[in-house]
């Protein structure tokens, strides 16, 4: 046979193949050791001779494979997962989630449950050795040669996922259904707001029903919650008083704990004041408690403390206190009385064995006697957890001065700092400790000569010589149009300590003529005219808050009167005896919001319980005053311009002088405000509509005889000749843009400002001789106030109202002598008059 012959060529080849071959083998070997040390938490090990079962290797189980094991489901000799343990694997990653669930209305709860959330995954990060360093995955331990697919310590479980839930009946995630069934969660933490009348927030309302359903069914079993930890954090405001204070979030700690769920911490029901300070109570506490918790796929298991004996736990106390290093003893506290939940006043009844029995006493009434009995029944399960017990039995926390002031036996300052930082971020001045002032946009207007706000064209204020503050920012009401963005605090009393109103006075005076200097140089702002704006003539008392609240608000007034300010008072109609006592002031307002208690209610959400009651005493006490009266109606389209007769109906109780009808000024969708312009903000049009409509309504009603009465002259018979002669078709005019048909009923329409969409009806008596008479002669009210008299009356101090301020003149309510500056297109245009 003859050899081959193989040339040099040939050889240079087969190098190149084998080095080929050799690459491609060891980059597919690499490749693989590589996806074995990256396979995911779920994936096992795949040796020769396994089986594939639901995308896993397994291994038959052999005898001596888990004798080197660390644990029930890891084979040192193998490192692999045996085929009996694949169930006690699988429910490993199946592990109960923590759920943090939120019911809100202005987006409170919901942002201190992403707070919360951001504390939680540190925590459980900061604690990831006790889950094992990969939580749960396939793991290779170099020192023991054991690989695991569960955490180092069988007992310690896994960390838990943390999901945020919205508590909507139509969001699958978070029904009743799913918590009742589902049996996913090992913890629930709700974070609920309680809305007007103790309810639930509206997107939650099909939520609260449904598991008052549950709770109150007898076919539901007692114990459906029992494998559920459960914590509460209720937001609410005192002021609603006890009864509806949290209600929602004390009415979903019983129905949660009568089916049989467990609070690892007490509730904790906060109020406007404390949010901040319990909140960090909460949360350490929760935090601490989750610290000891283990999640697996069975439960959740909370590791003991060591229990301390008296002296120890006093020790301990006097430690966390003094020592600013180790960690504070804080909890949570429920309300059982009208006080709000304050730090450093604990009752927990923590003397009962059940940590979270203390905060539900107050619930017990609406209990029903199953629910009695399954309290009693879980009381031991309760008890399980001492040291949660001991976690909560303080409320130590930082920034409490507000809270500690309260403890020497004088009242707090209404001017908490988070409320005094707030309001000032929203340029107002505040003075003392709760009174403020701010500049209003027709100050600034007039300043440039832009044109006044509708008091200049209807009551002659020059509207840069007038200051907006309020003796008391706290109010009775949380109205649904309110532009103060509801940060000001709410009240049914003036619990407050009180400053001395002539120091509110100074300070007001000096904080508004401190703002006006700041105009100077601003375009159109002449040196006259801001020389003029420091002599301050007229005070505004709207600001926000309600100023009759104020307990030396008579004082007040008399301050201003000496030193020629006019007073406008402004009141939400829910304090009658305060108007009762009131001394005369230029002009006084009542709020009438809404015709009906249901409406009232939706819109004003008022603080008082017998909030009609209390509205209807006002508009009586407002017909007593011989002063000028005014009813002010604010129109939100959709919630209160329909019952027009029911108006009137408040008119004929109260007979006011004028009745002043604007239509709400839209400030912006927000969580505080859900208001559109396209379907809330009536238009100039609409409102002018309404107060044609509410005329016509009063038109075949007489005024009392003291609301006809002008100087001793009845106006009503002198102007009978005039309605006689319209009657007759005779129709014949008289000045102001009025016929003598439109003169017939108690009321007409006066004046308007169809820039700032705001209406004037005014009693027919203000009608003199053909001339409109609702400006006032501020010289001449001045010296009816220092003279003593309280029963001068409305027509010793009106003076004429010009022709451009009268309804429907071509100037539409905006003074000639302003310069308008409209703006369309883009571009500007300045016009002298009109709109």
């Amino acid at each position: 046979m003859e050899l081959l012959s193989v040339t040099p060529g040939d050889l240079l080849v087969g190098c190149w193949v084998l080095t080929f071959v050799g690459i491609i083998f060891f980059r597919w070997f690499m490749h693989r050791r590589r996806s074995v040390e990256d396979q995911p938490p779920e994936a096992a090990q795949t040796t020769a001779g396994a089986q594939i079962h639901n995308g896993k290797s397994i291994i038959p189980n052999r005898r001596d494979a888990g004798e080197g094991s660390s644990c029930r489901c890891c084979s040192s000799n193998d490192d692999v997962i045996t085929s009996e343990n694949v169930e006690t694997c699988g429910k490993q990653q199946k592990r109960k989630k923590i759920l943090v669930a939120y019911a809100t209305q202005s987006n409170t709860s919901y942002k201190l449950s992403n707070k919360l959330i951001s504390m939680l995954n540190l925590a459980l990060h900061e604690n990831s050795s006790a889950y094992g360093t990969c939580g749960g995955s396939l793991v290779l331990d170099a020192a023991s040669g054991v690989s695991c697919c569960c955490s180092r310590d069988p007992k310690a479980g896994v960390a838990p996922e943390i999901k945020l839930l919205q508590l909507k009946e139509e969001a699958t995630e978070c029904s009743t259904e799913h918590l009742l069934e589902s049996g996913a969660y090992g913890l629930v933490v709700f974070f609920v707001s309680t809305y007007t009348g103790g309810t639930a927030p509206e997107p939650s309302h099909s939520f609260a029903s449904m598991l008052k359903d549950a709770y109150l069914d007898f076919r539901v079993p007692r114990d459906v919650f029992a494998g559920v930890n459960f914590a509460i954090f209720g937001l609410g405001d005192i002021a609603y008083g006890p009864e509806k204070f949290n209600r929602f979030a004390k009415d979903l700690y019983t129905w949660c704990k009568g089916l049989g769920g467990k609070f690892v911490i007490p509730p904790v029901y906060a109020s406007e004041s404390n949010t901040t300070t319990l909140f960090h109570v909460f949360s350490t506490a929760l935090v601490k408690w989750i610290g000891r918790a283990a999640f697996t796929a069975d439960g959740v298991t909370v590791m003991k403390k060591k229990s301390m004996n008296g002296a120890q736990s006093l020790n301990r106390r006097l430690n966390n206190k003094n020592n600013e290093e180790e960690e504070q003893s804080v909890g949570g506290e429920c309300v059982k009385d009208d006080e709000a939940v304050t730090s450093g006043s604990g009752n927990h009844n923590s003397q009962n064995g059940d940590p979270s029995e203390g905060c539900g006493s107050d619930d017990g009434d609406s209990d029903s006697e199953n629910s009695d009995n399954n309290d009693d029944k879980n009381d031991n399960n309760n008890n399980s957890d001492d040291g949660d017990a001991e976690d909560v039995e303080d409320i130590v926390g930082e920034g409490d001065d507000y809270f500690s002031s309260t403890t020497n036996g004088e009242p707090p300052e209404l001017l908490y700092p988070r409320l005094r930082e707030n309001l000032q971020r929203q340029g107002y001045h505040l003075v003392g400790s709760h009174s403020g002032v701010k500049l209003c946009r027709w100050t600034k207007a007039m300043l440039r000569g832009r044109g006044g706000c509708y008091k200049h064209t209807f009551y002659n204020i020059a509207s840069y010589q007038c200051m907006e503050m309020t003796p008391s920012l706290a109010c009775a009401n949380k109205c649904v149009f309110c532009w103060r963005h509801h940060t000001n605090p709410v009240g049914r009393s003036f619990r407050w300590k009180v400053d001395p109103p002539r120091e509110l006075i100074e300070g007001g005076l000096a904080g508004h003529r401190r703002m006006v200097k700041q105009m100077r140089g601003v375009p159109g702002v002449t040196p006259q005219r801001l020389e003029e704006a420091l002599n301050v003539r007229h005070c505004a008392l709207s600001l926000v808050g309600e100023p009759i609240m104020y307990p030396e608000i008579n004082t007040f007034v008399d301050l201003l009167h000496e030193q020629n300010i006019s007073s406008f008072m402004v009141t939400n109609a829910q304090f009658p005896e305060q108007l009762r006592d009131l001394k005369p002031v230029t002009q006084l307002y009542l709020s009438i919001d809404a015709p009906t208690p249901e409406e009232l209610q939706r819109v004003d959400r008022p603080l008082f319980e017998d909030y009609w009651e209390r509205c209807l005493a006002c508009v009586r006490e407002l017909r007593r005053k011989p002063q000028r009266t005014v009813f002010r109606l604010t129109l939100v389209n959709k919630y209160n311009t329909e019952n027009v007769s029911a108006y009137a109906d408040l008119v004929r109780l109260g007979w006011p002088d004028f009745i002043e009808v604007k239509g709400v000024t839209y400030c912006g969708t927000s969580s505080t405000s859900t208001l559109t312009m396209k379907d809330n903000v009536p238009r100039h049009t609409e409102v002018v509509e309404f107060c044609e409509a509410l005329c016509q309504q009063l038109a075949t009603s007489n005024e009392p005889k003291e609301k006809r009465m002008w100087l001793g002259r009845d106006i009503v018979e002198e102007q009978q000749g005039a309605v006689a002669a319209a009657e007759s078709g005779a129709e014949t005019h008289v000045e102001g843009g009025m016929t003598t048909s439109s003169l017939c009923g108690p009321y007409r329409i006066a004046c308007e400002h169809e820039h700032s969409c705001c209406v004037l009806i005014s009693l027919r008596r203000f009608f003199i001789d053909g001339v409109w008479h609702t400006w006032i002669d501020y010289d001449k009210f001045s010296e009816l106030a220092r003279s003593g008299r309280r029963d001068f009356t409305a027509a010793e101090y009106a003076a004429p109202t010009p022709p451009w301020a009268v309804f429907q003149s071509k100037e539409r309510g905006f003074d000639p002598t302003q310069v308008r500056v409209m703006r369309k297109s883009g571009k500007s245009e300045v016009i002298t008059s009109g709109c």
